[in-house]
């Protein structure tokens, strides 16, 4: 593992367990295809919730898989050490009050309706997404 990605982990880790970063606003982008570092992602988020910040993550992509109501297997397998699914770590993230959204462009390309999503999940506006983006006062991290 490069030092560069080691520090930048290791920011991750820092911003989503110590206090004093709690009450940020954080954007999670998660395109990723292996559950491996799909549930990296949802670690992190779920600390980060749950040391007090507000934390949305947009799925694209297959990523997008994970909140199906009906997800692929490899999103309902535990992945160790944690023991959870993708899947569990992301419905885990929604009942600590943590947002998720599918990009726009992700049910129309599988010929699927926003009811194919579990409950909790939204189907993101681009110009909102966009503007959250932009915005310096929420933190972009994102695979």
């Amino acid at each position: 593992m490069t030092t560069t990605l080691k520090s930048f982990l290791a920011g991750l880790v820092l911003l989503g367990s110590t206090p004093a970063f709690a009450g940020q606003s954080i954007l999670s982008l998660l395109s990723a295809e292996s559950a491996e570092s799909q549930a990296f992602s949802f670690v992190l988020a779920n600390q980060m919730q749950g040391s007090g910040n507000a934390v949305e993550v947009l799925l694209c992509g297959q990523a997008g898989d994970i909140v199906l109501k009906t997800a692929p297997a490899a999103q309902m397998a535990p992945i160790t050490p944690q023991g959870a699914s993708v899947k569990a770590l992301a419905e885990r993230l929604l009942k600590q009050g943590g947002k998720i959204s599918v990009c726009a462009i992700y049910l129309p390309n599988r010929k699927l309706t926003p009811d194919a999503l579990i409950e909790g999940v939204a189907v993101a506006n681009p110009k909102d997404m966009a503007d959250k983006v932009a915005n310096p006062a929420i933190r972009v991290i994102g695979q």
